[in-house]
């Protein structure tokens, strides 16, 4: 079900859509002219931000008006819509409500009941999506660009993306396999082999996440130390950390780097309580010193990584501030969302762990551990980022009919994840609209591109701080460094005035200008060794 809209939030709506007109007309005055202009010789500054101004799709006021109607729509069902699982129960919202009970419960029947309510809830977006696609094709298809995809892709300055993307998925496959094949062997043990056969794809309920985009939740599964003494959400807890005090403790690090602390108005505006339903967002409002978080947070090492990733959005945000309007962006929207995770790297090291008194022990059974939980946070990510964006690609290119959404999507999810569904999935379903991003239209291989450029940005970082010598990557630990704070604020502080590849060269002084697996795989080596040895030693059956 989902709630009744208010005449304030009628209001509300009402002023985005005229927002969104106005700046329409505006963009298409400004680049209709500049266009008349082009026989002139512009300098380089100028070309790239008549580019980032005048690329990507253009619509005419009206347009702009039904994208934005659209948009409100899908974001109320996803936000608004509660499931409720009978008298005497709470009724939950996608966000954070069955998120975690997903990530807590380990009962098959709630997990199965949660993965299905959800998805059944939210199919009725199915009409609104393809009005969505539709829209946004004949948005791209007036200025000049076969699809919206196209639209989308060039975003990344990235010729062969599509190439870059499979290649760079093709490098991990191994590593993710045996992570797959290890995580099946254990649910097997678990559920038994009747719910997870050893040869099969995993059920997508059993995986600790709404998504199964995310696998950390399972750790204590996996490796299931005697009273869980590894176990950070039970230290957290143990030490009395409020959301605030994390808050506080992810500005410091940043703070230790040599970069600015959040501003007044940020702890001011922003929003961090356990209250409602949101996805957890960071917001740069363009007013001075302006920049705001809104999550619904508690004391978890869930809701600890979204304060570093979102606070490392609003640590660009006041590096570019001072470059013009057009360049106040990522290099691309990749290198946006790599910089906090890329932080909470060097904030999951052994030895910052330790100086937070979250951990007291440097053992290898430990660096294991803490390996294996970053792999589940990670890898699967990166299958699921790519399978979720290939299937909105085929869709807005039309290669696949909307009488096959739901069938596709599972096709991807089972090639890039090893994933099924655990019941029966029809045209009537729609799946993909279980995902925030698919509502709000947010596009997603930039999470994909961000897990190999977080660990490339960490190394640089690391190799500014002179610690190359390491034998692995994950022992890296910055806090306190400014040399690898000047690197990072250097990269941020040129905002999207550079073409990426000129920020690639300058961030890792010269050695790439490229996405590549070396810095991650460099990163889990140890792990990806010990994987390959419970395989053999328990004869762990690989694939599906």
């Amino acid at each position: 079900m989902t709630g009744v809209i208010s005449d304030q939030d009628k209001d509300i709506e009402e002023k985005v859509n005229r927002l969104s007109e106005e700046r329409t007309v505006w963009r298409n005055s400004r680049c209709a002219d500049l266009s008349k202009r082009s026989k002139f010789n512009h300098d380089q500054v100028v070309h790239r931000m008549i580019y980032l101004l005048c690329r990507g799709p253009k619509y005419t006021p009206h347009q702009a008006r039904q994208l934005t109607a659209i948009l409100a729509k899908l974001q109320n069902i996803y936000t608004e819509t509660r499931v409720c699982r009978g008298v005497g129960f709470p009724c939950y919202s996608g966000e954070p409500g069955l998120e975690r009970t997903v990530r807590k419960s380990k009962d098959a029947a709630v997990l199965l009941w949660a993965w299905e309510s959800w998805r059944d809830s939210v199919r009725i977006a199915k009409p609104l999506y393809m009005s969505l696609i539709s829209l946004q094709n004949r948005g791209a298809k007036n200025n000049g660009y076969k699809e919206i995809g196209e639209c989308w892709r060039e975003e990344l300055e990235t010729p062969n993306l599509k190439h870059v993307v499979e290649q760079l998925y093709h490098d991990v496959l191994p590593f993710f396999t045996l992570l797959h094949a290890f995580v099946r062997h254990k649910l097997s043990s678990v559920y038994g082999k009747d719910l997870v056969p050893l040869h099969k794809p995993i059920p997508a309920h059993l995986l600790g996440n709404l998504w199964s985009q995310n696998w950390d939740s399972l750790i204590d599964i996996l490796l299931p130390y005697e009273d869980s003494k590894y176990n950070l959400d039970n230290k957290i807890k143990a030490l009395n950390w409020t959301v605030k005090s994390m808050a506080k403790r992810a500005e410091q690090f940043y703070i230790s780097l040599g970069l600015p602390p959040m501003t007044k108005k940020f702890w001011s505006h922003s929003k961090f309580d356990n209250s409602g339903a949101c996805h957890g967002t960071a917001a740069n409002m363009f007013a001075k010193e302006d920049y705001r978080i809104v999550m619904c947070a508690e004391n978890s090492m869930e809701d600890y990584y979204v304060m570093h990733h979102e606070m490392g959005h609003v640590q660009y945000y006041m590096a570019y501030s001072d470059q013009p309007a057009v360049f106040q962006d990522g290099a691309n929207s990749g290198f946006q969302e790599a910089v906090g995770d890329a932080i909470m790297l060097a904030v999951m090291s052994p030895n910052h762990l330790r100086r937070l008194n979250l951990i007291d022990d440097l053992s290898s059974e430990f660096e294991i551990y803490l390996l294996l939980l970053q792999a589940l946070n990670k890898i699967p990510q990166l299958g699921f980022g790519l399978a979720l964006e290939k299937w909105r690609w085929d869709t807005m290119s039309r290669d696949v009919s909307s009488s096959n959404y739901n069938s596709h999507w599972w096709i991807l999810r089972r090639q890039y994840q090893g994933i099924r569904p655990p019941t029966f999935r029809s045209e009537q379903h729609f799946d993909p609209a279980a995902k925030f991003h698919i509502a709000d239209n947010t596009p997603y291989i930039r999470y994909f591109l961000s897990g190999f450029l977080q660990m490339q940005i960490f190394e640089s970082m690391c190799n500014a701080s002179g610690q190359t010598e390491l034998r692995s990557l994950h022992r890296c630990d910055i806090y306190n460094s400014k040399a690898a704070g000047n690197k990072l604020r250097n990269m941020m502080s040129t905002g999207s005035s550079k073409q990426w590849t000129y920020v690639m060269y300058d961030l890792t002084s010269g050695n790439e200008t490229s996405y590549s697996s070396k810095s991650l795989l460099n990163y889990f080596k140890p792990l990806i060794i010990w994987l390959e040895e419970q395989i053999k030693k328990h004869q762990i059956p690989v694939n599906w």
